[in-house]
Order: structure tokens, then C-alpha cells, then sequence
């Protein structure tokens, strides 16, 4: 067994991002507050007692890379220029690597951010004990698998002897040098593993189980799924939140709700009171008109005076007009435009020197409809979707102020604005305010920002 090797790791980060279609490179984009790559190298940081982690960049983007894990707790990391494939990135990363040929090292893409603990000890384990020269991480394939030429059909295969590679892989060093040694010039194969079958005969390679949620964010949908999963990660269900947890929290925290006197505003108000939370709630007949830029600095001086400062501010006041838009009154077109919209983005700018200096945050809220406009909801729909448009900028602007935007969107909810738009509706199968406002302090509390969360019986 081998007790006294060191533990090494490899982050490959040199791709362009071509596949997923933006103006930077995939492992920049945020996700959940925090850039892809820093999430992937603190993921992998956090499986193994790691005494270098080196990450292979794009050469173009070697400071922002350093940018993304500064101040990243754990082992230490080091940036390098990565090569113009994956193989030659290993390459350059290996030989950036203060490690010995006996050490292990584990090889990491930078788009793979929700790598778990438990995946890293599942590699790291034969290689220390001594039973493997290389680990792949695999997982089985749900889909049957067909082999084709052209549009022939050549073969159906038994897929239970077939696995998707994930990352991380593991290795002995020096069997991975050897392997980069060996290798003809100008071969490339598609990972490390395979770099070691082909040119390392006898080699011990063996493979443990990864994980789905270990995705690889190649495409848009990709980094939608992973941060969906992240949100299912970060914030608990309630029978999992204790009260004893949530007091903890929000107790002695300075909130204000906008629109606190009925409905989900009055349920969080009370969910908060409880908690130990000093609270300021304003509805429709205060005395700031807070669809006004005035009437919004207004409303939340008062409320900083009142108490001693903002931690948290909750706009959950909305408005329901319906109707088909070319026979909707201009005063109905206005008050939801007013209401629904323009309040959100005045209080939004009103609060940003109280969250700014606390770290606070900031929860609007939108609706189901933002999905899809739908006859005769076309004004309020299309508030509910600029929601969501500005909860996401706000979270990326005001990410270097640590203040978190977040965004709940409650399905059909038992609230006064909804018995009145619809007096006969079965309020029993509705979400009560009580289960929303619930949902709301669980997303506030998580430290995620840049969420939208939909809450569901």
C-alpha cells in the first residue's frame, strides 16, 4: 500500500467554448454566482488532500483564469498556458507538476463543476492502496447503442458492457509520463486513459463508478441542467430544513418586504418575524409610491432608518390584469407595467447601497406565466419574464459587491390577487402563501445567487 505518495491535480481549461456560443469561454461563464472553472477546480479541491492543483489554460485567457481562483481555499493552484489540444495541455500541466513518478495525479476537465467528494475518493482509492496504474471514472449508458455506417445499420451491441467516460481520471505519474513518452508524434486520443491503453501494455486500468450529475457543460442546455442541479444541491427541501437552522440564519437580520401586508409578502413577514428577523413590511397604502424612483429611496430610507439598516429586501407586490391586449384599458396596461415591473427595478436600484454594504440580498418575484406568454396574461406575462431578465443581470452586476439576486416563481398560488382573478377556483389545490414564503427564505439563505426558483406542490 502505498501511505506516502502526494496527491496532484490537473485541470484541463484550454478550450475556446466554440460548442456552447458565447463571446467567452465556458468555464468563465457563472453559474450560480461563480464562474464554471472555479467551481470545478473547488470541486475537485475538495475530494482529496491535494498539494498542487495545476490549471492548464487557453493561452489567451491565463489571467482570467488566475482571476477565477483567487482566493479559492485548499490546495495550492497554479496556472499554466495549456497547448492547442487536450493532449498537449496534459502535457504542458504534467510538466508545470512538483510531483515524483510514484505520486498520484487526478485529471480534471474545467467544465465539470458538480463533481462530488465521493466520486474523487472512488478514484483516489486503488491508485493509493496500490491496485491500479490509471482510474476511469465511468458511468452506464441508459440509451441502447447502435453502430452504423452511413445510414446502415451495423450492429446493436450488449450495452451493459458499455460505459460513458467522465473526469476526474487518475493516474501514477509516471506511468502517465511514460505514456506522453511513448506516444507517436502527433497522435491524439480523446483522454489520458486512453493515451495509457494504447501505449503502456499491461498496464492496470481500472474504472469506478461516477455519477449523472457530473456533467460535462458542452452546450446551452448543458449549463441550464447544471444549474438546476446546483439549486437542488443548495437549497433544501423544508422537511429537511430544521427551525433551529433557519433561526440561526435569519435571527437579528435587518429585512423589508415590499408588498408584506397580504398574501406571500404577509406569510414571509410572519415566517421571518418568528425566526428572530427584525422586519419592515410596506403594501399598497403606504405613503411612498414606490413604482416612482422618489417614492422606492423613500420607502427604503424609512425602513433603513426604522431598522438600523437592510440585509434583505423581498418585492413580492403584484398586480393581475386580464384580458386581451387590444381591448386592456391604458390604466390597467399602466398599473401592471408600474407595479409588476418598474417597482422592482427602482427598489432594485434604491437598495443597492444597503446591500452593498452588508452583502445582503435582493428577491424579486415573477411568476410561472415568464415561460410562455398566453392569450389574455400578455402585459402581465411579459413583466414576469423581464423579471427574470433582470434578476439575472442584476446577479451578474452586483456579483464583485457580494449582494445575491434571486428570483422565486411560484406556480398558482392562494393569494387575494389570485381569488379575485378567479372567485371560483378550488383554492385547496393551490400552494398556500405559507409554503411559498417557506421556499423564498430557503432560496435566500443559500448564498446562491442568480436563481430563479420555482416552487411546486
Amino acid at each position: 500500500m502505498l501511505l506516502s505518495v502526494k496527491q496532484f491535480g490537473i485541470i484541463l481549461a484550454g478550450g475556446s467554448g466554440q460548442r456552447f456560443g458565447d463571446q467567452i469561454p465556458k468555464q468563465f461563464i457563472r453559474l450560480a454566482g461563480e464562474s464554471v472553472l472555479r467551481r470545478s477546480v473547488a470541486a475537485l479541491a475538495s475530494g482529496g488532500a491535494f498539494d498542487q492543483i495545476v490549471i492548464a489554460a487557453n493561452p489567451d485567457w491565463l489571467q482570467e483564469s488566475k482571476d477565477a481562483v483567487k482566493g479559492l481555499q485548499g490546495a495550492k493552484v497554479a496556472v499554466v498556458a495549456g497547448g492547442s489540444s487536450r493532449n498537449e495541455s496534459t502535457r504542458a500541466a504534467l510538466l508545470a507538476l512538483d510531483a515524483a513518478d510514484e505520486d498520484i495525479v487526478l485529471i480534471h476537465d474545467a467544465v465539470r463543476p458538480l463533481l462530488s467528494k465521493e466520486v474523487v475518493a472512488r478514484v483516489i482509492a486503488p491508485l493509493v492502496a496500490g491496485r491500479a496504474d490509471a482510474v476511469d471514472t465511468t458511468i452506464p449508458t441508459p440509451d441502447t447503442l447502435v453502430v452504423v455506417d452511413g445510414e446502415t445499420i451495423v450492429d446493436i451491441p450488449d450495452r451493459s458492457l458499455y460505459r460513458r467516460g467522465q473526469t476526474p481520471q487518475g493516474f501514477v505519474v509516471g506511468i502517465l509520463r511514460e505514456a506522453y513518452a511513448k506516444a507517436p508524434a502527433g497522435s491524439q486520443a480523446t483522454d489520458d486513459c486512453t493515451l495509457v491503453l494504447r501505449n503502456i501494455p499491461g498496464a492496470r486500468l481500472l474504472h469506478v463508478d461516477g455519477a449523472e450529475e457530473n456533467i460535462k457543460i458542452t452546450t446551452r442546455i448543458d449549463h441550464v441542467l447544471a444549474d438546476r442541479l446546483i439549486q437542488l444541491q443548495s437549497i433544501p427541501p423544508e422537511k429537511a430544513t430544521t427551525p433551529e437552522n433557519n433561526r440561526t440564519y435569519w435571527s437579528g437580520r435587518r429585512a423589508v418586504i415590499v408588498g408584506g401586508t397580504s398574501g406571500i409578502g404577509a406569510a414571509i413577514v410572519s415566517e421571518l418575524t418568528g425566526l428572530g428577523a427584525a422586519v419592515h413590511a410596506t403594501g399598497r397604502s403606504g405613503v411612498d409610491d414606490v413604482t416612482t424612483a422618489d417614492g422606492a429611496q423613500a420607502t427604503l430610507a424609512h425602513a433603513a432608518d426604522a431598522l438600523g439598516g437592510i440585509d434583505d429586501l423581498f418585492v413580492t407586490a403584484g398586480v393581475l390584469h386580464m384580458g386581451a391586449l387590444a381591448s386592456q384599458g391604458q390604466e390597467a396596461i399602466h398599473e401592471t407595467l408600474a407595479v409588476n415591473l418598474a417597482a422592482s427595478v427602482y427598489l432594485a436600484r434604491a437598495s443597492y447601497p444597503y446591500l452593498a454594504q452588508e452583502h445582503g440580498s435582493l428577491t424579486l418575484f415573477t411568476s410561472s406565466s415568464f415561460t410562455k406568454g398566453r392569450a389574455n396574461y400578455a402585459v402581465y406575462s411579459a413583466t414576469k419574464a423581464a423579471i427574470v431578465n433582470l434578476t439575472q443581470a442584476l446577479a451578474d452586476e452586483w456579483i464583485d459587491a457580494r449582494v445575491r439576486v434571486n428570483a422565486v416563481a411560484p406556480e398558482r398560488a392562494n393569494t387575494p390577487m389570485r381569488q379575485t382573478a378567479f372567485p371560483n377556483e378550488d383554492h385547496a389545490a393551490l400552494l398556500t402563501p405559507e409554503e411559498v414564503a417557506a421556499a423564498t427564505l430557503r432560496l435566500a439563505a443559500s448564498g446562491l445567487t442568480g436563481q430563479v426558483l420555482d416552487v411546486r406542490r
